[in-house]
């Protein structure tokens, strides 16, 4: 049961170490050029001159894991980027191409208001935020708790609660049917009543359940413990430094360039 919760964040986190290549084509442009980062697992080849058309049926076969499309109307039709592959491409490979062309969108049209040591601020001010959710108990203890966590917990565990119902009410139909089917039921009801005997069968693989699942329960608390205190670090020491020695650990946003704009 733990590896029920365990395995597919672990799948989930899981990189792809196939390498992929990816062609990226233009018309009439080259306005996102070297643009595009790769990762390390992907590379983005530009090609001039090349017909969409006719590369689009031999992609494959010159190496091509996918064909990124831009058309020059990207900087107003947000749906003005194609890719084209064989299989479905993963979600991080087409989030970080839409993230990269919208920052180099965002910086040209920041260019036309022409301002000055525009790249140098930009890279000052561009800040990721993450939040910590910290959860104090009556006592004061402070625990470190995830909403995404907690909700895919309450998804599961409505799934097992449902599936685990299902199996123990097939054994229990299971039962009655080998009963009827060998005709011992005639000679079990002909000393208790048919109400004793279901409900015996009932109570009896329903005790069964619940203690399997009380099992399941206790032993997947302590993997996941277990699992969490391994891989999850310690908030604690993180949430005791000082606020300003995160905000205020860089020189200020282009001092002087920032007064010569001024």
């Amino acid at each position: 049961m733990a590896a029920m919760f365990i395995i597919p964040v672990w799948v989930m986190t899981r990189s792809d170490t196939d390498e992929k290549t990816i062609a990226v084509i233009e018309d009439g442009t080259e306005m996102f050029k070297g643009k595009i980062p790769g990762a390390k697992y992907l590379k983005f080849e530009y090609l001039e001159n090349v017909n969409l058309q006719e590369i689009k049926g031999n992609f494959g076969e010159l190496g091509y894991y996918g064909i990124l499309h831009i058309s020059p109307k990207v900087t107003y039709l947000p749906n003005a980027i194609q890719i084209f592959s064989h299989k479905q491409p993963p979600l991080d490979i087409t989030e970080h191409i839409s993230n990269a062309i919208e920052k180099e969108i965002e910086r040209l049209k920041l260019l036309t208001y022409d301002i000055e040591y525009l790249d140098e601020i930009l890279k000052e001010i561009d800040t990721d935020v993450k939040i910590q959710t910290i959860k104090i108990s009556d006592t004061g203890e402070e625990k470190e708790t995830s909403t995404g966590i907690a909700m895919g917990l309450a998804y599961i565990s409505g799934i097992l609660i449902y599936m685990l119902t299902f199996i123990f009410g097939a054994q229990v139909m299971r039962g009655v049917i080998e009963e009827k089917t060998s005709r011992i039921v005639e000679i079990i009801i002909s000393s208790i009543k048919p109400f004793q005997l279901m409900m015996g069968k009932i109570i009896g693989i329903a005790l069964v359940g619940l203690t399997q699942f009380f099992f399941w329960i206790l032993i997947t608390f302590i993997i996941i413990s277990i699992a969490k205190s391994v891989l999850i670090p310690d908030i604690k020491a993180i949430t005791e430094q000082p606020l300003t020695e995160n905000i205020l650990s860089s020189s200020p946003v282009g001092q002087t360039q920032v007064s010569e704009i001024q």
